[in-house]
């Protein structure tokens, strides 16, 4: 399996969604445990359009005939993680044909960046005390390359917020339309990232997003917000 394809796969997991070009339902649930480690549980589904997509392009094709794309970037994902220095208990299975979930343990969050290659300056997911932010903006956008060089891949690079600041959602779906078919804007729109927050403590604020219960902070956006990254995407929790 090209190691681009782990890459769309990492990027699901960094932030909680699978901030690529796959149409997909995305829930990642991070618990922040008393002893300041974490658990992450995730699970995704990736639509037949755009495997069929990632099918027109060479460097995501697995060599083994007998393995599809997504068991291939799966298995590789796996292996990726297993590698970390701050990750542990990684586990991945898959659901049917194009849904896997999946959890590891990490024993923090500027960790989990460094060992998947962002240094440890990164600003889009930081944590002081008992507080939890996170940032996507056009301004710290370049952090994910390190972590995520598909990002800058000149098959997909058109199809990210660098290339395409100042374009409208109805322009930048059209475009999509013509480059990808009939069906990319609809899957496009239908994409979805969740982000679950569980605390250790009873939630004492947030910005943005919602409280499901004491103790679980939910934000979810489209993935075409950060597609086009026309705001930036972000959150805080706080607990007590």
């Amino acid at each position: 399996m090209n190691k681009k394809t782990i890459q769309t796969l990492i990027l699901v997991l960094i932030l909680g969604a699978l901030l690529s070009l796959s149409s997909c339902v995305v829930t990642e649930d991070l618990q922040v445990k008393a002893d300041n480690t974490y658990s992450s549980a995730f699970q995704f589904n990736v639509e037949d359009f755009f495997i069929a997509v990632l099918k027109d392009f060479n460097d995501f094709m697995p060599t083994d005939s007998n393995t599809t794309i997504m068991d291939g970037a799966t298995s590789d994902f796996k292996t990726a993680l297993e590698k970390g220095n701050s990750i542990s208990k990684v586990a991945i299975k898959k659901l049917n044909d194009n849904s896997y979930s999946g959890t590891f343990d990490f024993t923090d969050i500027e960790h989990l960046f460094a060992d998947l290659g962002a240094g440890n300056n990164q600003t889009i997911l930081t944590r002081k005390g008992n507080s939890l932010t996170f940032k996507l903006s056009m301004d710290n956008y370049a952090q994910l390359v390190p972590v995520i060089p598909f990002l800058s891949d000149e098959n997909f690079e058109a199809f990210g917020p660098t290339y395409n600041q100042g374009i409208s959602e109805a322009d930048y779906l059209e475009m999509i339309s013509f480059m990808l078919g009939t069906e990319g804007p609809d899957a496009i729109k239908k994409s979805m990232i969740t982000l679950r927050i569980n605390t250790p403590t009873q939630i004492s604020s947030f910005t943005n997003g919602k409280k499901i219960s004491a103790q679980v902070y939910e934000f979810s956006f489209p993935l075409i917000d950060f597609l086009l990254l026309a705001k930036p995407i972000t959150f805080t929790v706080n607990w007590k």
